[in-house]
Parts: C-alpha cells; structure tokens; sequence
C-alpha cells in the first residue's frame, strides 16, 4: 500500500465499506498492465495469508519464492516483512497478464483501492466495527472512465468475514511486534545514554557487582566504558534479530497446509508465536 500523510491527497476523500458501491471496476485490466511492470519498491507487502494463496498457486515453499527472487524481505517501520520483489516488475507477470490472478496477494486485490485502519486516523470513528476501510487511489491507475462496483465484489475473497477478522488480528499483531522491537530499543538507548555520563567511580563500583574488577582495571575507564556500550547496542541487536526471526519462522517459513483452513492454521501459530515472543 502507499503511504501518504493525509487520505485525502490520494484518494476522492471517502472511505467505503465492504458493501459500497465504488467506481473501481477496470473491465478486467484489458491491454494494461502498468502497475505489475512498475518499479513498486517493498509496497506489496505480503501477509500469512498471502503467503498461503501463494503456496496454493506456486507449491512453493517462502524458502523457494525467495531463491527464486520473485519476494524478497525488506525493513517495514523497524521490523522486517516479505514483499514481492517489484525492483523490475513483478516476477509472476508473463506476457501482460498475472500467472497468480487467483492467488494474487490481497495488496494486488485491492488495487486500485487502498486499506485505511481507523486507529491510525486523527478521529477514529469509534462505531466502525471493522477496524478499517476502503479508500480509492485516484490518480494511480491509468485505467480511464471505470465503473462502478460492489467492493467485496471487487475484492473477490471467499469468506471476506472470516478475511476481515484476520486483517484486523494480523494488524493488532504487528502492531505489538513493533511495540515490542520498540521497547527493546529503547532500554538499550537508554543504558547507552546512562553509561555516557556515569562517574568513573561509579562504573569501577558496577564492574565490580558484576565480577568484571579486573577487566576495567586492564582496560581503562573509557574502553570498559565503551565496550559496555557496544554490548548494549549488540544484545539490543540480538534480541530484535530473535524477534523478527520467530515471527518470519511461524507465520511464513512454516509451510501451510493447502488442503486445511487457513484461518484455523493461523490461529494456532499465532498462539505458539506469542508465547515464544513472551518468554
């Protein structure tokens, strides 16, 4: 999805529900395929769910697709999360048309409508029971005079409640992934900040609390100080690497069953995931 700093820049200033007509509907993209053969960067970001329709799609594994350079991972608001690789078009378009228009990822779907969570508003509208909306991209599709369709229809995803229960969940999810990233770095930020203006009296005191006398004795006030510091930056490292790796492991690495429901798969890895990150 784009990022913008305000909806109404982008968009024609409305935000439509599942069930609201929007004029969305580009005659199955006839002839035009300029938004899969864009540079597009990491903006196709691909969810678990995603990642299943591409299994579905491909039998291919998140190890495999990767290889083959058709996603790639990339750094989203200091965590990491699969895209596809749009350096030089997408890698599932042959011949102007989408060799996974099935399984397309749900980014692709919307297009050229975008999703806007209602917690990331200024004035959240506390009665919208979906947790997000649809907005429709003006000025991004080159598709002239389109008609107007139903958005789930447009959307084309088969139980869209059970989809939208999961969004709203996989949303939530990252939100405290990030939180969580956030609150690692920030205890490091702040242990680097307090060794800066620590006493050497005091830090000589703190290397001896934890068995390191000898240490600070060989290496000096400023060295010991700064090898403190660097193990500080080093474990805060470590531990975010741990984070996003067990996310990246249970939601995407793990091969889904093509022949179970999603829904219920998800569920359970979110719950093993959770009680991996809590440890």
């Amino acid at each position: 999805m784009l990022r913008y700093e305000d909806i109404n820049q982008i968009s024609d200033g409305k935000i439509y529900a599942a069930d609201d007509m929007v004029p969305a509907g580009t005659n199955g993209c006839a002839g035009c395929s300029r938004c899969c053969e864009s540079d597009m960067g990491n903006t196709i970001v691909l969810t678990p769910y995603d990642m299943y329709e591409l299994t579905k799609a491909t039998d291919k594994t998140f190890d495999e697709l990767l290889t083959e350079f058709k996603i790639e991972l990339s750094m989203m608001d200091g965590i990491i999360l699969p895209n596809l690789k749009m350096d030089e078009g997408c890698g599932f378009l042959k011949d102007g048309r989408c060799t996974i228009h099935a399984h397309r990822p749900g980014i692709c779907r919307l297009f050229p409508l975008g999703r806007i969570y209602y917690d990331s508003l200024k004035d959240p509208s506390k009665d919208k029971k979906d947790g997000f909306g649809y907005f429709l991209q003006t000025g991004e599709c080159p598709v002239p005079d389109k008609s107007d369709v139903k958005v789930s229809d447009w959307l084309g995803i088969e139980n869209l409640d059970r989809n939208t229960a999961f969004i709203n969940k996989w949303h939530n999810f990252l939100k405290f992934e990030k939180r969580k990233v956030g609150e690692v770095r920030s205890r490091a930020e702040n242990e680097i900040k307090r060794l800066s203006t620590i006493s050497e009296t005091d830090l000589e005191v703190y290397a001896g609390i934890i068995g390191e006398k000898e240490i600070y004795d060989e290496k000096g006030f400023k060295a010991y100080k700064k090898e403190k510091q660097d193990q500080q930056k080093e474990t805060s490292d470590e531990k975010v690497k741990g984070i996003i790796k067990t996310v990246i492991a249970y939601f995407y690495l793990d091969k889904y069953d093509i022949e179970s429901d999603f829904y219920q798969q998800f569920d359970e890895r979110m719950k093993k995931c959770l009680a991996a990150l809590r440890k």
